[in-house]
């Protein structure tokens, strides 16, 4: 995380940073991001970077967790509070159209998220997933128990399992939609993808 020296700056000069900084992520990845190409970006002497973080991978965790983590909160807190109300597919469904919002509005903080996906360090991704996952994951947890309960999940289904399912549809989801930004989020052909991706998570694939 960033040193109090960072925060001390005024707030200009820590939003000229941050933004060089989700530049160079955005324009190559974690693995190809230069130290020495942000400090140009940002107007910076190469001393004053590591006063104000301690290495690249330092910056990244603090791009993902605060930056990124917060932006998505934003789209999702207020789906999250209604889950009590809703079936569980649907919510889903709310849930995803949350995260496109999240992706038309801030593009480059959402490829710099769907990169850390695939991220190979998987010591810094255990790290940064840390906290913020195991919420998550006991938040899903706690609503599929819920539901197996009500009868609207069944006994048989793996929680975990499910989770994990969701997951990479949520990635998929996003990785296609990246890879074809032509179709529009408003598009109709985006939301029956959606749609037909959650028909096989709730009817499965076997003729019944």
């Amino acid at each position: 995380m960033p040193t109090q020296t960072f925060f001390n700056l005024p707030e200009d000069k820590k939003i000229h940073i941050i933004e060089a900084a989700v530049d160079e992520f955005f324009d190559k990845g974690y693995e190809k991001m230069s130290i020495s190409k942000l400090i140009v970006s940002a107007k910076i002497p190469r001393g004053s970077f590591y006063q104000y973080f301690e290495d690249k991978d330092d910056l990244y965790k603090y791009i993902i967790i605060n930056i990124i983590g917060s932006r998505k909160s934003h789209y999702s807190n207020s789906l999250t509070e209604k889950i009590g109300e809703m079936n569980f597919i649907p919510f889903i469904r709310e849930l995803f159209i949350s995260g496109l919002d999240f992706y038309k509005n801030e593009p480059k903080l959402a490829a710099i998220a769907t990169d850390f996906l695939t991220l190979k360090n998987q010591e810094l991704k255990s790290e940064i997933e840390g906290d913020s996952q195991k919420a998550s994951h006991q938040f899903f947890i706690n609503v599929i128990e819920e539901r197996k309960k009500s009868g609207e999940i069944s006994e048989e289904i793996d929680s975990d399992m499910l989770i994990y399912l969701i997951n990479t549809i949520n990635a998929t989801f996003a990785d296609y939609f990246l890879k074809h930004p032509d179709i529009g989020f408003e598009s109709e052909e985006l939301i029956q993808s959606l749609d037909r991706l959650l028909f096989i998570l709730k009817n499965g694939i076997v003729t019944k």
